[in-house]
């Protein structure tokens, strides 16, 4: 039996990357999955080549309004998901000295405060499923800083707190939160599993919010860091 099959999974910053291979594995499971994206040409390409079972909508997740939106037409169109994978990020690079603000508020404001209203406006219809799952897709950056990287690393840093005490307030309604923290993510196209020289690829996260989702609801992986095997 396939536990996942004909639940709901929403998919943020799922255009490409991480987002696109989490959403067509979700689909691969026979789930429905609602797909975001920032245009309406990218997200809508981007669900075709996730499966029939996805919906691509456009929503700006720096944007507290439009994320309110998104979350009320989803829960009016197709109800609570079961899965919440909270993906969507921008990763903008600078020197503390020659830092804008603008620059900072944007990384803030769309990978941790984004995070913040995408799954407090999904929550309360969440709270009343038998279980749910929140994904958090973070990085290694959440866990070490690196110059040029200041705004990133504590978007990640402080999407880690939050992820905690959100954890500690949801488990007694079932809802697990489960941090995913990848290292560097190789875009090739290469098919090799094992070898030097070899980082993650975009696949393997998405097989791993598989298998974490298909754990027995008693199961808790609060935190897990991904490495790729040998990548010198």
């Amino acid at each position: 039996m396939n536990e996942l099959k004909d639940k709901l999974a929403v998919v943020t910053g799922a255009s490409r990357g991480i987002g696109l291979a989490i959403a067509r594995s979700l689909v691969a499971q026979d789930m429905r999955v609602v797909m975001t994206g920032r245009e309406q040409a990218t997200i809508g390409a981007a669900a075709e080549a996730a499966g029939a079972g996805a919906t691509g909508l456009v929503c700006d997740h720096a944007d507290p309004q439009a994320v309110r939106r998104f979350a009320d037409q989803v829960l009016k169109s197709h109800g609570a998901p079961d899965i919440l994978v909270n993906n969507a990020g921008v990763m903008k690079w600078g020197p503390v000295l020659d830092m804008d603000l603008e620059l900072w508020n944007d990384v803030i404001a769309t990978n941790l405060t984004g995070v913040f209203v995408t799954t407090q406006s999904f929550l309360p219809e969440m709270l009343k499923l038998e279980r749910a799952d929140i994904f958090m897709i973070s990085s290694m950056s959440g866990k070490k800083g690196d110059p040029g990287a200041s705004a990133y690393a504590a978007s990640k840093f402080g999407l880690q707190g939050f992820s905690q005490s959100l954890m500690y307030e949801v488990r007694k309604h079932d809802v697990r939160v489960m941090v995913l923290n990848p290292s560097s993510v190789d875009k090739s196209t290469s098919d090799r599993e094992f070898g030097a020289g070899l980082h993650l690829h975009a696949d393997d996260i998405a097989a791993t919010v598989v298998h974490l989702a298909k754990l027995p609801g008693r199961t808790l992986i609060r935190d897990m860091d991904i490495y790729g095997t040998n990548p010198a």
